[in-house]
């Protein structure tokens, strides 16, 4: 049985997707986020690392211990339903966002698949 940490788990479950959207989401895994946010600030990989990995964490732990985010631009995260299945932990989150918000912003440029 694989052990993903709480951070992997929070990555996995915030990966965009909207239930308008017929298509199958398209996942951002953790090393192409590290690089977009990178590509967006212009600081260090290496600073900016550890930075992202705690902040996944927390987000990871405060859903984990059922609390609502209200994390700004990001949106009003609650979770909805949380199951125990073989795999891990289920969280099915309802995030709310400002309208205008669910676009990507110019500043962020899509990181090609290697």
């Amino acid at each position: 049985m694989e052990n993903k940490s709480i951070a992997d788990r929070c990555a996995t479950l915030m990966a965009g997707c909207q239930a308008s959207d017929p298509q199958p989401a398209q996942v951002v895994q953790k090393k192409d986020f590290v690089d977009r946010v990178v590509a967006a600030t212009g600081v260090k990989r290496s600073e900016a690392r550890p930075i992202i990995e705690a902040t996944l964490e927390q987000l990871g732990l405060a859903l984990s211990a059922g609390h609502t985010l209200a994390v700004p631009p990001l949106g009003r995260a609650r979770v909805n339903l949380e199951k125990d299945m073989r795999g891990g932990d289920v969280i099915t989150l309802r995030l709310r966002r400002k309208r205008g918000l669910t676009k990507p912003q110019a500043s962020v440029t899509p990181v090609a698949p290697e």
